[in-house]
């Protein structure tokens, strides 16, 4: 499987502020990557100091429009986010999860970014860096309109206010192989300031070599006269990754019980 859209929280925004504190959707204990994108009309550095938030970019458009975003683990607090002078803003933040892996939730694979004054918003692709990835377009825009769906894409979540003129939009598409296009991106928007970005999202990379999820072994002794044993397994199961896989190891063991006053003989067989 790959990462997916999971949930948003709610879009949070307000005429002339310096610090927001977005709210982070219900996660489900998947080890997702929460991404938070932050809006405000000025060109102030948005930062946090809510442990676990980890910024990834910041871009301007014009002198009066700063887009950023962050990112961080499911279990992370919503962030209080700050900058410099108190202007119209706006954040939210969406969840990302594959119910069978673990995200990356400090780092990015690759990204692009762009930002303009028109209603054409675009981004240019990039090659991904691993497999089953999943690459996330982020769209911030100083004017309440909403963006169109670029062609092969998702929308995963489009919002706006006319509290803060502004519209956030999150959209998404997974890459299976790493090295592959996000395909580039050219759509109408809203005729303002804007800045888009993709980025990858990335779940955690196996290990390298071989790797065992889980050994068992088992003894078994019949009751006899002297020692006998019926049985006795090993079994050895491997997580699927790159390269060689076994899915099963038994070793069994057995021993003939010879005629009264015979030797006992010893017969092994493994499969």
């Amino acid at each position: 499987m790959t990462t997916t859209f999971i949930g948003a929280g709610a879009r949070v925004q307000s005429a002339g502020a310096a610090t927001l504190t977005p709210t982070k959707p219900t996660v489900l204990g998947q080890s997702g990557v929460l991404v938070c994108v932050v809006a405000s009309k000025n060109n102030a550095v948005h930062s946090t100091a809510t442990g676990g938030w980890t910024k990834i970019s910041q871009t301007d458009s014009g002198a009066s429009f700063t887009m950023s975003v962050f990112i961080a683990a499911e279990g992370a607090a919503n962030p209080v986010i700050t900058w410099a002078g108190s202007v119209a803003c706006s954040a939210r933040i969406c969840y990302y999860a594959d119910p069978k892996g673990t995200s990356e939730t400090t780092v990015i694979g690759g990204s692009t970014v762009n930002a303009g004054l028109t209603s054409t918003h675009s981004t240019a692709s990039f090659n991904t860096t691993r497999d089953q990835s999943l690459v996330v377009y982020i769209d911030c825009a100083a004017a309440n309109t909403g963006l169109a769906t670029p062609a092969g894409w998702t929308e995963d979540s489009d919002a706006g206010s006319a509290t803060d003129a502004g519209v956030t939009t999150f959209g998404s598409k997974a890459v299976a192989i790493s090295g592959s296009a996000s395909g580039a991106i050219s759509v109408t928007g809203a005729n303002a300031a804007w800045a888009q970005t993709q980025i990858e999202l990335m779940q955690v990379a196996p290990a390298a070599g071989l790797q065992s999820s889980k050994v068992e072994v088992g003894g078994f002794l019949e009751p006899s006269a002297g020692l006998a044993t019926s049985q006795a397994e090993v079994g050895a199961m491997l997580e699927p990754f790159a390269g060689l896989s076994a899915s099963q190891l038994e070793i069994g063991a057995w021993l003939d019980v010879a005629p009264a006053g015979g030797r006992r003989r010893q017969l092994v067989m493994v499969s």
